[in-house]
């Protein structure tokens, strides 16, 4: 696809992304007692440690959080001053780790005050749209990606968390970067290893995600890709985890259950696994039928050309996430610790559909020359 053509498209996607952004901002809040606001109660701490990166005043800058979710928050927005400070919070060993979102937030909030916390994830959607519409257009398959961006932006699961105040929406905005290190792997070899590693330094620094970079390593050993650098990767992942790991397993593992021992909670690891999955499938089927439709169709069509190794990324990215979720053991989070699998998700459909003849066409399972998967 020439450059002029592609850019049309991706012009297209940016005009759907303001557009996105403005009716977001504007129309927020409570849905059937669900919280769709922009400040989520988890974000009170992302804001109150970019406040604190330029105030060093931390008890004015939990002031100002405080007094702003007051105002502007929905559920969970009444707490204290000292709920926030690292000496006295709760949350404080659990996310004192995650410094990149409120670090990269922290000049828009000097400029703009708290609502600069939503420049970064706003930017996150802005990536991972351009990204899923640069993969279709390297497969020549623009519509199918035109198509995937408007499902996206009409969905009230992504837009839940993807302009919000937390850390998922930066996960989903650099996870949407690996594919192409990906495929890139053949021509540039060493810059597509420094790219990863800085991937995995930068998303661990988000939040807890090492299960994915395990999954995604692993993965491309099994298909002999970068084979000889995967130990080092693993590595670094490991590393770079460690502080996050460094959170008592008591409280990182079903926090809920604070007396049950550990040996129960990790028995009890497979069960809460399959109760966050069911019910987040069936909170989509009220609250998001399309997305759900969307994720279904990607399960099956993954399953079908499981040979692919856009399948095989999908399938251990949702299942690692989902992990994740299980460790957290909170249920009914609208698919929030899902955010990175987005991409894979679209990588897949651009991958096992073809637009031809006015219509959408399965690619068939015996095709070999997938464009932008470089194993086949």
């Amino acid at each position: 696809m020439n450059s002029v053509k592609r850019y049309r498209y991706e012009i297209i996607v940016v005009a759907l992304w303001a557009l996105t952004v403005v009716s977001k901002i504007k129309f927020n809040g409570l849905v059937f007692g669900f919280d769709y606001g922009t400040y989520q109660p988890d974000g009170k701490f992302y804001t109150y440690m970019a406040l604190d990166f330029f105030k060093h005043n931390p008890a004015e800058s939990a002031k100002e959080v405080v007094d702003w979710y007051a105002i502007h928050g929905f559920k969970m927005n009444t707490f204290t001053i000292q709920d926030l400070m690292p000496q006295t919070s709760y949350a404080y060993p659990v996310i004192s780790h995650r410094v990149l979102y409120p670090l990269l937030s922290a000049p828009f909030v000097a400029l703009l005050g708290i609502p600069g916390m939503l420049v970064v994830p706003a930017l996150s959607l802005l990536v991972l749209l351009i990204s899923i519409q640069r993969l279709a257009s390297i497969a020549e398959k623009p519509l199918i990606g035109m198509l995937l961006v408007l499902v996206l932006i009409n969905s009230t699961t992504v837009l839940r968390w993807m302009i919000v105040n937390c850390t998922d929406s930066l996960l989903a905005g650099l996870f949407a970067l690996v594919p192409f290190c990906i495929i890139n792997l053949e021509k540039r070899k060493k810059t597509t290893l420094i790219s990863l590693l800085l991937l995995i330094v930068f998303t661990s620094s988000t939040r807890f995600i090492l299960p994915v970079w395990l999954a995604i390593l692993i993965g491309l050993y099994a298909k002999k890709i970068f084979r000889k650098e995967i130990l080092l990767l693993i590595v670094v992942s490991v590393l770079v985890a460690i502080p996050a790991l460094k959170a008592q397993l008591s409280t990182a593992l079903l926090p809920a259950d604070v007396a049950t021992p550990i040996y129960l909670k990790i028995i009890q690891l497979p069960l809460v696994f399959a109760k966050v999955v069911t019910v987040d499938i069936l909170e989509m089927g009220v609250l998001d039928r399309l997305f759900l439709f969307l994720l279904v169709l990607t399960i099956a069509q993954a399953i079908r050309h499981r040979h692919h190794l856009s399948s095989l990324m999908f399938g251990l990215v949702l299942i690692s996430t989902y992990l994740i979720g299980a460790i957290n053991g909170t249920l009914g989070v609208n698919f929030r610790y899902q955010m990175p699998v987005l991409v894979f998700c679209a990588w897949v459909i651009i991958d096992t559909f073809e637009y031809k003849n006015g219509g959408l066409r399965f690619v068939s399972t015996v095709k070999r020359d997938v464009i932008i998967d470089k194993t086949q």
